[in-house]
């Protein structure tokens, strides 16, 4: 039972550290907002269940993206505020993640609502 509580604790961390992330980065809420607003306009449409499937994925992996560049800048932060081509490189590669998933996920709604709206 030790093992079962410790476990469901941990979710506590998870949460915290989610709040965290939106407390101190806007580009967590703006995805929030974006993924919000999909969740609408798939309503809307009344798209199919693999559509929705889908977009919950690429919300979700969005969301991740920016957690772990998130992660990494305040990492990266607590190293040095002193300028540094290395760290400078290693939140570039990071934020570069986010643009990928992210450009990946309005290409797949493209795909996915044109058909609805045309």
């Amino acid at each position: 039972m030790n093992k079962i509580k410790k476990h469901l604790a941990s979710y506590k961390y998870s949460v915290r550290g989610i709040l965290v992330a939106f407390k101190g980065d806007q580009n967590m809420f703006f995805h929030l907002i974006a993924a919000i607003a999909v969740v609408i306009t798939n309503c809307l449409l009344k798209i199919s269940r693999t559509e929705w499937l889908i977009t919950i994925i690429l919300i979700s992996l969005a969301l991740m993206a920016e957690l772990f560049n998130t992660a990494i800048e305040k990492l990266a932060d607590c190293v040095t505020r002193e300028q540094d081509p290395l760290i400078a490189q290693v939140k570039d590669i990071a934020s570069g993640a986010v643009l990928i998933i992210c450009g990946g996920a309005v290409v797949c709604a493209l795909i996915i609502y044109l058909p609805y709206i045309l």
